[in-house]
């Protein structure tokens, strides 16, 4: 009897346990499109600044996503383009991504000075949208280093309407 409920507990424990690293992101970036378009995503990477290819993420220096896109529909250039970048911390307690507040700080920029090559010119392209926190330190303060972190990186063009979003999940580094 005795051997029965520790087994029961033993599994019951089990699966209940959360993973450290969501989605394999110990090792690797794990991405998806959050809109249907116009400008689509067909790969995303992360380089330094140099261009070489960097993982685990470092979220206190700039950090390019590198992105092979699709532009279909228009081209997107300042002051219509802008930027939101919305951060979540995954939470070993609750097994779930927990928003993290930006307190606006990267809500609405203009995309074209915070990293973003413009004009976003029609057709297939390499893309990089530069990561920058160096500006919101206060973000910085409420990361714990070597952790999975889910950015959305939205942009919106105020003239047309059209949305581009992307979403990745990442093992990230401040030190």
């Amino acid at each position: 009897m005795l051997g029965a409920v520790l087994f029961l507990l033993t599994v019951v424990g089990s699966a209940t346990a959360c993973q450290t690293w969501p989605n394999s992101t110990e090792t690797a970036t794990n991405w998806w499109m959050c809109s249907s378009g116009p400008m689509t995503f067909s790969a995303v990477t992360t380089v330094d600044c140099k261009g070489v290819f960097e993982y685990p993420i470092h979220l206190n220096k700039p950090l390019l996503i590198r992105t092979t896109a699709n532009n279909a529909k228009n081209v997107y250039s300042s002051p219509g383009l802008k930027q939101t970048i919305k951060v979540w911390s995954w939470s070993t307690i609750k097994c779930a991504w927990t928003s993290l507040p930006t307190f606006g700080l990267l809500n609405d920029l203009d995309a074209c000075t915070n990293g973003v090559n413009c004009p976003i010119k029609l057709g297939p392209q390499t893309l990089d949208f530069e990561l920058d926190f160096s500006d919101a330190q206060q973000i910085i303060n409420l990361l714990k280093n070597d952790s999975p972190y889910q950015l959305e990186y939205l942009l919106h063009d105020d003239v047309t309407g059209d949305d581009a979003c992307l979403m990745f999940q990442a093992r990230s580094l401040l030190q």
